[in-house]
């Protein structure tokens, strides 16, 4: 995105490279700033959701914060705690770990990260999808026609109706995942490519898959 087209207080899918730029491998001071560079580490070749706070023009970057959630937390200690619990006077003390229920499950709750000078360029529209590359889906349907040479028919269609179904779990965690959301591209190419293939078998009458009597089955990349 550029920079007139940057509003502070929306929210945007943050595009992360594969390889963070050295502008941005700062040494953290703070434990904020060392989270926050840990986070865009992970983040690193797929997305995640930034809400801008602020904008430099003059070096096209953002700052802002994403929300996310977890189960860590680091709570201080009074010195009454500290005192309860047998510890040493003088020091200060904290407690840094897993919060979970008496159940032993995860209590999952709130945090924010804040980032700062985040590049523009980085930023895209919160409701655009996910694309796959054309050679990607190239060689996800090469892979399908590998699968399905010598299976009849009802074969295909079972293959078929698995991919749907497989789209569809797909579907519900990119709801919540922007690498689901790529896998869920991959997903739709595959579902495509076995149903082409079995209108392909009944059109022709091909008892067996053959991918030399395909049309589409000599397909390679550029």
């Amino acid at each position: 995105m550029r920079v007139p087209d940057i509003r502070i207080g929306e929210t945007y899918q943050v595009k992360v490279p594969q390889r963070i730029p050295p502008a941005l491998r700062r040494v953290p001071h703070t434990p904020a700033e060392l989270i926050a560079q840990m986070r865009l580490y992970r983040h690193a070749g797929n997305r995640f959701e930034l809400t801008v706070t602020d904008l430099r023009a003059e070096n096209a970057t953002v700052d802002g914060y994403e929300t996310a959630t977890t189960n860590r937390t680091t709570v201080p200690l009074t010195s009454e705690q500290a005192e309860r619990l047998g510890l040493p006077a003088g020091p200060t003390y904290k407690i840094d770990g897993f919060v979970t229920d008496t159940g032993g499950n995860d209590a999952s709750f709130t945090v924010t990260v804040a980032y700062t000078g985040l590049p523009v360029t980085w930023l895209r529209p919160l409701a655009e999808p996910v694309p796959i590359a054309p050679s990607t889906a190239r060689f996800y349907r090469a892979r399908i026609r590998e699968k399905a040479a010598g299976l009849s028919a009802d074969e295909v269609d079972r293959a078929a109706d698995e991919a749907q179904e497989h789209q569809r779990d797909m579907a519900g965690q990119a709801l919540d995942s922007y690498r689901a959301e790529q896998w869920l591209r991959t997903a739709e190419v595959e579902h495509q490519e076995w149903r082409r293939i079995s209108s392909l078998m009944t059109e022709t009458g091909m008892g067996a898959y053959d991918s030399s009597k395909d049309p589409e089955g000599a397909e390679t990349d550029p």
